[in-house]
């Protein structure tokens, strides 16, 4: 083999040589950095001194922390964000929370709550579920929002939902609530019937009136229809139809 190619195969050899050194340095250090980083944010100087609760109003602070799973004097880097979110969600209550590490050692647990806007009577006790379906909660307790009857859904436990027919009855009556809100009459509504989709019955207790209201179409329109009606017959009981061109009237009790 010719010199000069000797010599280029050495000088190839010596710089691989140094190559790998420099490889095999690098790759020690930034072990040993990683390594020493680890072992800094594992220590005590990171452990958990406070775990705050904002936001919250139906569920005590207690049962979030406990749900979350998260520990005073724990090191705040050994537990999972995305594990404590899941655990707190499973409370029906729970719509949607965030979990945020401070320096100082406080985790902050912001949480964002399901209200309840209907009931439902099942016997003497009452299932609260919010505008999108959700049962919150099955209690004695019967609270001022209004009660929804007629509909079919099987199973009312807390954290599941109203089965598609249902929710779809909820749509309504929720359209129904908001524009009943825009005249300021949803505060006298106590209760929605949807046993059928062709015919929503709305009880209003303190006003003595049911409303026989049609199904799910024109809405707006029939209860701009509706409030002179309840204007013209203040305290008086009896019921209020509104027929298939939106024609409204009133038949009060014999």
């Amino acid at each position: 083999m010719p010199k000069k190619i000797k010599k280029k195969n050495k000088r190839i050899n010596i710089k691989k040589k140094k190559l790998r050194a420099r490889i095999i340095k690098w790759t020690s250090i930034i072990i040993l950095a990683i390594g020493a980083i680890l072992f800094f944010l594992l220590s005590d100087l990171f452990n958990v001194k406070e775990i705050k609760v904002v936001n919250n109003n139906r569920i005590s602070s207690e049962k979030i922390i406990a749900l979350s799973g998260i520990q005073v004097n724990e090191n705040m880097f050994k537990f999972l964000k995305i594990k404590a979110k899941e655990n707190i969600k499973s409370e029906p209550y729970v719509e949607d929370v965030n979990i945020a590490r401070r320096i100082n050692g406080i985790i902050e647990i912001n949480v964002e709550e399901r209200k309840p806007s209907f009931m439902i009577k099942q016997e003497e006790k009452y299932a609260y579920i919010n505008n999108q379906g959700y049962i919150l909660e099955v209690s004695e307790e019967s609270l001022e929002v209004p009660t929804i009857d007629g509909l079919s859904t099987k199973s009312i436990e807390p954290g599941k939902r109203l089965d598609i027919a249902d929710l779809k009855k909820l749509n309504t009556i929720i359209q129904i609530m908001q524009s009943a809100k825009t005249k300021q009459i949803d505060i006298m509504i106590t209760s929605i019937n949807a046993e059928s989709d062709l015919d929503y019955i709305i009880k209003m207790e303190g006003e003595q009136k049911t409303i026989h209201f049609g199904n799910a179409t024109n809405i707006k329109d029939k209860i701009i229809k509706i409030i002179p009606v309840l204007e013209d017959n203040v305290g008086v009981a009896g019921e209020i139809y509104v027929n298939n061109i939106n024609k409204v009237y009133f038949r009060g009790e014999v």
